[in-house]
């Protein structure tokens, strides 16, 4: 009795050897060599590493090995992991999340979770047709967090990702890869038939030329260039009498400014400008002048046709946070010619293709489903 007792007193103990022990190596292994390479775990290692955490599940109560299953261990993983995704926040261009410690004390949590979760299946018992709902809860919550941290991590090494420049009316097969930058052939192309930008209407404004600063703070001035709008900013007041925008041209307007204390009145063209005209300004004095704001973009798409190698087409438009889904690929609208705005000749899109997307969706339906019987048992009596 008195080894026993013995035996599971020093248990923590070893653990938290066993674990600094590989954070040691963790650490090691970093300083040796440029972090830890994610594509190292894609298919099929990942897949591997996942029966390796099945098999770890199947481990007995009664192995040595089972006690790193167990709350203790778990607890203080968890708080590593949280100190390094704290670290992680607060250090600006840190590599914390690619580093040989984060990647080792991830796949220790894992295989703790995979522990936890095989010893309780082993223990769960049968309720009338159903299991009992304190082993429900349980099981939902620690497989639907084993699934997500799996899905997101071991999956990371099958996440591909790269931005694709096309130009109108073009086809494009190639892309730049977001994690190494070079160039590679996909296996879908993309063919931009039109890019579409629609914008907010631009603003008028009188600034202090000398200090770039709204003339009146207190009412900055900013109108709609529409046709009769007016605005007063301290002793000037500006009416709008006209206005241009033509494919091409930057917009134009033509106002009247006139002071209230005096029967000073001014009137000109004035334009944010564009690539192809100049910018114009309506000068009131020495250090006031009218200006024009470049028009906001208010969204923007490209309509597209996709091919993809193995077969089969797909047409269809590409937002802003709207991406179209092409078989195993997701497609962003990502940016446009900038110094062309809505004249822009080509669209770049961002191509995503993550095969475990699904088992992430999973994951955090099983935490819900958990949060909801953990919530439905506590209320019984």
């Amino acid at each position: 009795m008195d080894t026993e007792s013995k035996r599971k007193q020093k248990a923590p103990l070893i653990e938290l050897i066993f674990i600094s022990a590989v954070l040691t190596a963790g650490v090691a292994l970093e300083v040796f060599t440029k972090g830890f390479d994610f594509s190292f775990i894609s298919f099929p290692v990942n897949l591997f590493l996942v029966l390796i955490l099945i098999l770890l599940g199947s481990i007995k109560s009664s192995s040595p090995l089972s006690a790193f299953g167990k709350t203790p261990v778990a607890l203080i993983l968890i708080l590593l992991i949280t100190l390094l995704s704290v670290a992680m926040g607060l250090i600006p261009g840190n590599t914390i999340k690619s580093s040989w410690p984060f990647a080792l004390v991830y796949i220790m949590l894992l295989a703790s979770l995979s522990m936890a979760v095989g010893r309780r299946l082993r223990t769960v018992r049968l309720k009338d047709s159903g299991f009992l709902l304190k082993d429900a809860g349980f099981l939902l919550n620690h497989l639907g967090i084993l699934l997500l941290l799996i899905s997101t991590g071991l999956g990371r090494g099958d996440l591909k990702r790269y931005f694709v420049n096309v130009p109108e009316e073009k086809v494009e097969w190639r892309g730049e890869n977001a994690f190494t930058g070079e160039v590679e052939e996909l296996p879908v192309a993309i063919q931009l038939n039109d890019f579409r930008m629609e914008l907010y209407p631009p603003k008028i404004m009188i600034i202090n030329n000398t200090s770039d600063v709204v003339a009146d703070n207190r009412q900055k001035g900013h109108i709609l260039a529409a046709v009769n709008n007016s605005f007063t900013a301290g002793e000037w007041s500006v009416r709008v009498d006209s206005v241009t925008d033509r494919p091409m041209y930057a917009p134009a307007a033509f106002v009247t400014v006139k002071n209230s204390y005096s029967d000073t009145t001014l009137a000109g063209w004035i334009s944010c400008g564009n690539y192809f005209q100049m910018s114009r300004q309506l000068t009131i004095n020495d250090s006031l002048m009218v200006v024009m704001t470049t028009p906001d973009p208010k969204s923007y798409h490209s309509d597209v046709e996709v091919f993809i190698k193995n077969g089969g087409t797909k047409s269809g438009v590409v937002r802003v946070n709207h991406p179209l889904t092409a078989g195993s690929w997701k497609i962003y609208q990502y940016s446009y010619d900038t110094v062309m705005g809505k004249d822009s000749g080509y669209s770049v899109f961002e191509l995503v293709y993550d095969p475990w997307v699904i088992p992430i969706y999973i994951g955090i339906v099983m935490l819900f489903l958990g949060a909801v019987t953990l919530f439905w048992k506590g209320g019984k009596r």
